[in-house]
């Protein structure tokens, strides 16, 4: 499954990654369902668990004990945050390996973020694709001046013109206060956003950084057409 290689390229194991995709669409799950359903051994579900939760990404409850996914909205907060940091942390890093002066990644803070969503939503030609958790009118309202092809992935992409599929959380209240994901101008440029009391985005156009910023969005836009034409 693609959505595992996924996982894997944000540092999960090939079990962590199985199990967390079977408890995302199961469901709570006990050890055995788990190790029956996702093809772990039984032996190794217990210690692929207590790592799955010091990283965040699964809570365990009651006797016996059983095992759910953290909500949808807070497993692509939590990434997309740490997403943002890592880069930041490289940009850093690099500078100081490197004798001349490039610069890799472009780091925006406060009101700066939407003036530059702005101008890269302006500038774009071809196509925009935006992996939004909650699109903030703010937003809404920037994007809605495209030009160009314009495709939306976000619980809330509705009055936008744009090829625009809507993430379920099943049933879950999303956080409408917090706005954070990913956004791909021209396949040229990435932007990874995180917008709560502080507004943090990250501006990258180096291939390898693009490429990895299609690599977590394609699966799922892929799964979604597919879901469509399907029906």
């Amino acid at each position: 499954m693609r959505i595992v290689e996924v996982l894997k390229s944000f540092g999960l194991s090939d079990y962590e990654a199985r199990a967390l995709v079977t408890l995302i669409s199961k469901g709570v799950l006990s050890a055995r369902e788990l190790a029956e359903l996702s093809g772990i051994p039984r032996t190794s579900v217990y210690d692929v668990m207590n790592s799955l939760k010091a990283k965040g990404f699964v809570e365990e409850f009651g006797k016996p004990v059983r095992f759910r996914a953290i909500s949808n909205e807070e497993m692509i907060s939590m990434i997309s945050k740490k997403t943002a940091e890592n880069l930041e942390v490289l940009r850093e890093e690099i500078s100081k390996l490197r004798t001349e002066d490039i610069e890799i990644v472009k780091l925006y803070r406060g009101k700066s973020v939407l003036e530059k969503l702005e101008e890269l939503v302006l500038s774009s030609k071809k196509e925009i694709i935006a992996l939004i958790s909650h699109i903030k009118p703010e937003i809404k309202e920037i994007l809605s001046k495209a030009s160009c092809k314009l495709v939306v992935i976000s619980e809330n992409p509705d009055d936008l013109k744009a090829e625009a599929y809507k993430l379920e959380y099943k049933g879950e209240k999303a956080v409408r206060d917090v706005s954070h994901g990913l956004l791909i101008f021209d396949g040229e440029k990435f932007f990874a956003i995180f917008i709560d009391h502080v507004s943090i985005g990250v501006v990258g156009e180096s291939k390898g950084m693009v490429e990895f910023s299609k690599l977590m969005i394609d699966p799922l836009l892929r799964e979604l057409r597919e879901k469509v034409r399907k029906a």
